[in-house]
């Protein structure tokens, strides 16, 4: 009987040392799923065109090359700004570069930016569901023209917006909440043209296969596995044209 008593006595007193009770809050903790990433949408109704790219560029007003920090989105003075998710309004103000701007902080880090705007619709510490319009676009600040320069940021990385877009324009709002596993839809990996920056020499056009977007010259054949495009210019629109692989790399 005593030495029944001293194992039971040693038992209990081992597994109520600290290091024991720990362990399980320790694993919950390691393994807690992370932060899903926003959807982003759209923040313009209509056609989408990017006048400047994201990265680096020469500068219009500046003549030397300058890192570009967001895109430049054609839009007309007084179009419909939305915000691309929920989220809080950081800020409103004015700059002599940037002209009327709003910042918008989302979820889990990440910060949008909106310049050039003719009008502000929102107030600081604003809380915003997704599409809601916040301001008219113009040409405030340092510009050469009315559009919309929309910057994303993940911890205070700049990130390329077109690259997180999650909708086309016209498009339903995607939803930033994401509160049920997604079932991912079978990828369409056919080349569509999607996006056309610059003119001229510095033209470039957006052609996304999948859900990524690469910029290729009016030159330049687009290739998905065996397959080849060419991009022409017909009745004043690009279209990609399915070409013989051998003859386009002659």
């Amino acid at each position: 009987m005593p030495l029944r008593s001293f194992l039971l006595f040693f038992l209990v007193s081992l597994f109520s040392q600290p290091g024991y009770a720990s362990l399980p809050l320790q694993k919950a903790v390691a393994m807690a799923p992370r932060q899903p990433v926003p959807l982003f949408s759209w923040p313009l109704t209509g056609s989408l065109r990017v006048t400047s790219p994201f990265g680096m560029r020469f500068h219009p007003l500046a003549h030397t090359f300058l890192k570009h920090e967001g895109v430049d989105l054609r839009a007309p003075t007084d179009s419909e700004v939305r915000v691309i998710a929920d989220g809080r309004v950081a800020e409103t103000g004015y700059g002599p570069l940037t002209g009327f701007f709003i910042t918008v902080d989302h979820a889990d880090g990440w910060r949008s930016r909106y310049l050039h705007l003719n009008t502000i619709q929102v107030h600081k510490s604003e809380q915003l569901k997704q599409g809601t319009v916040i301001a008219l676009s113009g040409a405030t600040g340092r510009t050469t023209g009315p559009h919309l320069h929309l910057e994303l940021s993940h911890h205070q990385q700049a990130i390329d917006p077109v690259s997180m877009l999650a909708t086309s324009p016209g498009s339903p709002i995607a939803s930033a909440a994401v509160e049920k596993p997604v079932v991912t839809p079978e990828v369409d990996l056919t080349p569509t043209i999607t996006l056309v920056s610059g003119e001229g020499d510095t033209l470039q056009i957006g052609v996304r296969i999948g859900n990524k977007t690469t910029f290729y010259s009016l030159k330049e054949p687009v290739e998905q596995g065996d397959d080849v495009w060419r991009i022409v210019r017909r009745y004043g629109k690009y279209k990609l044209v399915k070409v013989n692989p051998q003859s386009s790399r002659r």
